[in-house]
């Protein structure tokens, strides 16, 4: 089902949207005669209204046009014009932020987010002693000022001066993340320097404390790939890869593949690269994982600035516009990254994931079956699998997991058995039931505490009436570990119906309906234990409830004898 989205608008916005109208109406009708129109204050006031209400709607470009145009209005508002270079920044207009930023050093000649726009363009330039100057001459708050220094460091390294970069990455301010986050850019520096030893100790120290574990890695086999360490390098990466399910996409992979099919590759990167890089990771692991989104936002655009190939930063960008509901500015983030990319897969998967969202399945297959077949790996085919899965299309499913289960070794469905879970639904669900048993017997195997596939079994066996005594264990079971899961629940008082326990049944049911109240399936189980208790009236009105929620074409079919008929008309085994 599509997302709907309603607009909460405050009451103050309302009224002054009202009084706006009304001031126009008397305006137009007062001095039609003239060819007057607003006065200056009203227009102000209506382009902020407007800024803001587009703000509300997610338009960034809105937004930005209005804030422009009220700051032209008043060009000597500092707040208003920081708010129109923050709307332009968010917009990707970077010639607009330029602007606006020039405009507002004029007005407050320290202001940090103003001089780090013109920082990040000079610094995307290669022109390093100008992007020192203007982040000299920055005044900024813990945030801003963090990735000022990551800029002016990697400046001064554009400039030879090494020690002047270790200097400003040495004095990180903002705490721990930040201290750390400059140890990464020292031992990028020390490898250059071939001060081994010393890039060693604080790659350690940052692998120690998970801080961008990634980039960690791909610095330390740039700078083994420079240095003519091959083998060293591919060694790196795939101690790397065997300790993370394989990475089987993304730039780990990419870089093994390139090292190992003997491709050539720029291992080297700019200042202006390493700054983009070094900014992403805050913005979003830090800024993004603390839901401050304006920030985050900002500070990705202003990565993308000084390296508009960065597509990690674009794929962050894109999760972060997700975030704030501004699907359609995300899906352009996402498309923007090409498909020979390190990151495309990633990306395709985050496209088509807001295209079902928003019942856009035929697009969203499309999508999944592109990068299959430009990417083909275990990632693309589940991801296929689980779309048709969620469609409800078993028979184009179960392929795709099946070819999961030939690749896979027995020691990796041990310890991952989740396709062996998901077959096991698929074989179920095309009544090919005595195939799936194995499947789920095998994930309890080696998953004994698996809450859903102790729960599917056991519900599944209760509904076919067999092995009740066993797979009432199984449910009772799968509910001590999940208390909370309204299906769970359900399941254990699907059971006591299936054994005549009524009472109980209607107790569990009841329970499971107030924890999943938009479930068909436990809504409609509630009808029938009211049914079996007497209470008609009220099996009634839950059955109608159930046919109002989401059924199976198959739930609903029965839901509508029962509405007519009554249960007993339904042929149910019990």
């Amino acid at each position: 089902m599509a997302k709907i989205k309603f607009l909460i608008m405050p009451a103050a916005l309302w009224f002054a949207l009202f009084a706006l109208s009304a001031c126009t109406t008397i305006a137009t009708n007062n001095k039609v005669d003239t060819g007057e129109t607003l006065s200056p204050d009203a227009r102000l006031y209506a382009d902020y209204v407007s800024a803001s209400y587009a703000y509300n709607l997610g338009d960034a470009a809105g937004r930005s046009s209005y804030y422009s145009k009220a700051f032209a209005r008043r060009p000597q508002d500092l707040d208003l014009g920081r708010k129109a270079m923050a709307a332009a920044i968010n917009n990707g207009d970077t010639g607009l932020s330029r602007a606006l930023a020039i405009e507002l050093i004029a007005l407050e000649p320290t202001d940090g987010v103003a001089r780090a726009i013109l920082g990040a363009q000079a610094l995307g330039k290669g022109r390093y002693k100008k992007t020192i100057s203007i982040l000299d001459n920055a005044s900024a708050g813990i945030g801003v000022e963090d990735f000022n220094s990551m800029m002016r460091g990697w400046a001064e390294y554009g400039l030879g001066n090494k020690a002047g970069a270790i200097a400003v990455f040495d004095n990180m301010q903002g705490g721990r993340y930040f201290e750390f986050l400059g140890k990464l850019q020292r031992a990028i520096i020390n490898i250059d320097l071939d001060n081994l030893e010393m890039a060693e100790k604080d790659f350690a120290e940052i692998d120690e404390v998970n801080l961008a574990p990634i980039e960690s890695t791909l610095a330390q086999v740039r700078g083994l790939m420079l240095r003519g360490d091959k083998d060293k390098a591919l060694a790196k990466l795939k101690k790397y890869a065997d300790e993370n399910n394989g990475s089987l996409t993304g730039p780990i992979r990419a870089y093994i593949n390139t090292i190992e099919g003997g491709k050539k590759f720029k291992w080297q990167l700019t200042p202006a690269q390493l700054a983009s890089r070094a900014m992403t990771e805050p913005a979003f692991r830090y800024y993004g994982a603390q839901q401050q989104f304006h920030s985050a936002e900002t500070f990705l655009r202003l990565a993308l600035v000084l390296d508009p190939h960065n597509d990690k930063a674009r794929l962050f960008l894109g999760s972060v516009l997700e975030e704030i509901d501004r699907n359609d500015a995300a899906l352009q983030a996402y498309g923007e990254i090409p498909q020979r990319s390190e990151y495309s897969v990633s990306a395709r998967l985050s496209e088509a994931d807001i295209l079902f969202g928003d019942d856009k399945n035929a697009e969203g297959l499309a999508v999944l079956e592109s990068i299959q077949a430009s990417h083909p790996s275990r990632v693309t085919r589940g991801s296929l699998g689980r779309a048709y899965l969620i469609m409800e299309d078993y028979a184009k499913a179960l392929p795709y997991y099946e070819a999961l289960i030939e690749e896979m070794s027995a020691d990796e469905l041990e310890k991952n058995p989740m396709p062996h879970y998901l077959r096991g639904i698929i074989l179920e669900r095309l009544d090919r039931w005595q195939e799936a048993v194995p499947d789920f017997e095998f994930v309890l195997k080696h998953k004994p505490d698996d809450a859903d596939a102790l729960n599917y079994l056991g519900y599944t066996w209760v509904d076919k009436g067999v092995n009740l005594t066993r797979a009432f264990e199984m449910i009772e079971k799968a509910v001590e570990l999940e208390p909370k899961s309204g299906a769970i629940i359900d399941s254990l008082g699907w059971a006591h119906y299936k054994l005549g326990r009524y009472g109980l049944a209607r107790i569990k049911l009841e329970e499971a309906a107030e924890r999943s109240p938009t479930s068909a399936t436990i809504i409609d189980h509630l009808g029938d234990v009211y049914w079996k208790l007497g209470r008609r009236k009220e099996a009634g009105y839950q059955w109608a409830r159930a046919a109002e929620l989401d059924p199976t074409e198959e739930e609903l079919a029965t839901i509508k004898i029962k509405l007519k008929d009554g249960l007993d008309a339904v042929a149910s085994p019990e």
